[in-house]
């Protein structure tokens, strides 16, 4: 079988990780502090600003995971028995 030069396409939903130079993260930072904004959520703001609704960051499921696991940190054992009714 002949394999075609050209790479298959890529989910456009996949999240990629974006690093930023400093003084960019900086000017950003203040800007999402000045708006009321995580630094996160400005980022999206101007990517929706610039491209449209459809920029969304995703967490990965570990991370999501990890918030969740974090939440309950302070929730007593009594707290987290759910009665089956």
């Amino acid at each position: 079988m002949k394999r075609s030069g050209v790479a298959p396409a890529q989910n456009p939903a996949i999240a990629r990780t974006i690093r930023f130079p400093s003084k960019l993260r900086e000017k950003i930072a203040a800007d999402a502090e000045r708006c009321g904004r995580s630094f996160g959520g400005q980022v999206i703001a101007l990517l929706r600003r610039h491209y449209g609704a459809d920029v969304d960051i995703a967490m990965s499921p570990k991370e999501i995971l990890a918030l969740a696991d974090a939440s309950l940190e302070n929730v007593s054992t009594a707290d987290l028995n759910v009665r089956k009714a």
